[in-house]
């Protein structure tokens, strides 16, 4: 049963999903004909917000793309490639495989939804190299799988952000300790359900041997990068691969390394990129060697660098013409304090289609909903983790944050999506139960 309700979504997605590109072209279009039609905002204002939103989040969106370039050509040094051959070897089966890569994806993603985003498409790519008979979709759906449950994790941006000092919504709401949203039981409830459920869902999805998709593995041959540095007799060509520079480098990151922990700094994702980068300069053992690997890497930064700013011009026109607080007061209109919760979470699922983003979602939304909260008597926390569940749901079928995976994995979208769907479903049906069996 289950593997034909996967064959249908596998086979709607290959017919009917764009580009990721194409598809945030199409949502942009979408909110622009939603802000004609239920707002009075003008074209002429939407083209300027739109165009004013554009580069609203390059910053992040150089982010993401350190996050892929450094990570990649820390996979691509040769020591790296042995160790993730060797862990993509433990399980011996399709059924172990799928398990193995399911669990580790959420325990990557709960420790740093960075750190999962990029090991675990590395370890989906070593173990199709290594069992070219099984299921690439599967493999891949696995390794993205721990992204549901983000916002229950260490590295949760909205639970995280509200628990800080001097956030923007501090006078509103004040502090909210890591007891009421992460580490509170319902949150427990949803991570710990979702950890153990949505791995054995992987695995009865595997697909019947006449409907397996395998990866091609030419694909990853592409990928080689030339390792071996020849020293020539000219200086340049000594510096070039000179052990003692690169030692040199290694050895002033990991001392920042080493302040910046010992000072009390919490893994974030500007930390993670350079921890990437000073691993690899030590793994590849010449700052040539990671050179190449990094120019190599670049090309997988693409869809990034080009959709993160259309993403921006959404959440832009989205802002300007007040659509999400449209959006959220449908909701809230027929929402009382025991349901605001839930309300919450379904208005995120609906605006994180158009605002994929935690962060710029909870700057969004928040503003609009502690308001109505207030007058409910609703506690902000619940406002948090309804908003933040209903983003971390959705990110499972979010083609934004599928584009790293699939740089990685050289996966198409239709095929990713066609799978995750199913993951989204049981998401949801994990998250609301958790959301009105323990309430805050």
């Amino acid at each position: 049963m289950i593997n034909k309700i996967l064959m249908f979504f596998v086979n709607l997605m290959q017919k009917y999903l764009p580009d990721p590109f194409t598809i945030a072209w199409l949502i942009t279009l979408t909110v622009i004909g939603m802000a004609l039609g239920f707002t009075n905002t003008s074209m002429v204002k939407i083209v300027q917000d739109w165009g004013d939103g554009f580069f609203g989040i390059l910053s992040f969106a150089m982010q993401m793309a350190m996050v892929i370039v450094t990570g990649y050509a820390l996979a691509a040094a040769p020591l790296v490639q042995r160790g993730l051959q060797k862990i993509a070897s433990i399980p011996k089966t399709q059924v172990q495989m799928v398990m193995f890569i399911g669990v580790a994806s959420m325990a990557l993603y709960y420790l740093n939804w960075g750190l999962g985003l990029i090991a675990g498409g590395l370890i989906a790519r070593e173990a199709a190299k290594n069992n070219p008979t099984y299921d690439f979709r599967i493999l891949v759906a696995a390794a993205f799988s721990g992204i549901i449950i983000t916002h229950g994790g260490l590295s949760a941006s909205v639970p995280l952000l509200i628990n800080t000092k001097g956030h923007f919504l501090e006078k509103d709401m004040g502090l909210i300790p890591l007891t009421q949203t992460i580490f509170h039981p319902q949150a427990l409830f949803i991570t710990i359900t979702l950890a153990i459920v949505i791995p054995l869902v992987l695995v009865l999805m595997i697909p019947k041997k006449e409907d397996t998709l395998t990866a091609d593995p030419s694909l990853f041959e592409k990928d080689a990068i030339e390792t071996k540095a020849v020293v020539g007799t000219e200086i340049s060509d000594k510096l070039d691969t000179s052990r003692f520079l690169n030692w040199t480098l290694g050895l002033m990151g990991a001392g920042y390394i080493a302040y910046y922990f010992g000072k009390g700094g919490s893994l974030n994702i500007n930390i993670l990129i350079f921890i990437f980068l000073i691993l690899g300069v030590w793994a590849h053992g010449s700052l040539i060697n990671y050179v190449r690997a990094t120019n190599k890497g670049a090309a997988t930064a693409g869809g990034i660098i080009l959709q993160f700013p259309f993403y921006a011009g959404i959440l832009g026109i989205m802002k300007g013409s007040g659509l999400v607080e449209i959006i959220s007061n449908v909701l809230l209109n027929v929402s009382t304090y025991d349901t605001f919760e839930l309300y919450c979470y379904l208005s995120s699922l609906i605006i994180s289609i158009f605002v994929p983003s935690a962060g710029g979602h909870w700057v969004v939304q928040a503003p609009i909903m502690l308001p109505a909260a207030a007058k409910l008597g609703v506690e902000p926390w619940k406002v948090a983790m309804g908003v933040a569940w209903g983003e971390s749901i959705w990110n499972i079928v979010c083609p934004f944050w599928a584009l790293p995976l699939l740089a990685i994995a050289k996966i198409s979208i239709r095929d990713l999506i066609g799978v995750s769907v199913l993951l989204f479903i049981v998401g949801n049906i994990v998250a609301v139960t958790g959301i009105l069996l323990i309430p805050h």
